[in-house]
């Protein structure tokens, strides 16, 4: 029994460690590895000629925001791009509903019905990221 206690926790640790060192995946063309890497937040902010080279989606595997904002952009220095535009978006990913009822019955006969309910979206929130090369 503690034999399997042990691996269990073992697993456990190396699928943690794997999903920490995650690379997002790509989609584009390829070039050489730069260095330095601009980071825009809307399209509107470039303001030089550019050209799409590829993109990712980032959104789980990752500690926090800050965590997958560097990786996107290690991931761009890695491609050849010289900036990445980067999206932060909500998604559904599911809704939980709950709800009470109660009826009570008077001493005349009447009944009385209360009902109440709550809708929850559970959402989480994806990084989109857009390479570019410069023109």
């Amino acid at each position: 029994m503690r034999k399997a206690t042990v691996f269990s926790l073992i697993t456990f640790l190396v699928m943690g460690i794997l999903a920490a060192c995650s690379t997002p995946s790509y989609f584009g063309k390829t070039y050489s590895p730069t260095s330095d890497v601009d980071v825009y937040l809307a399209k509107n902010d470039v303001k030089r000629n550019y050209t799409t080279m590829g993109s990712t989606k980032v959104g789980k595997g990752f500690g926090s925001l800050e965590a997958a904002q560097q990786k996107v952009i290690e991931l761009g220095k890695a491609k050849g791009a010289d900036g990445v535009i980067m999206e932060l978006n909500e998604e559904v990913v599911s809704t939980q509903q709950t709800g009470t009822s109660n009826v009570s019955l008077s001493k005349k006969k009447n009944v009385t019905g209360t009902n109440s309910s709550s809708t929850m979206d559970i959402k989480a929130k994806k990084i989109t990221a857009t390479f570019i090369k410069y023109e």
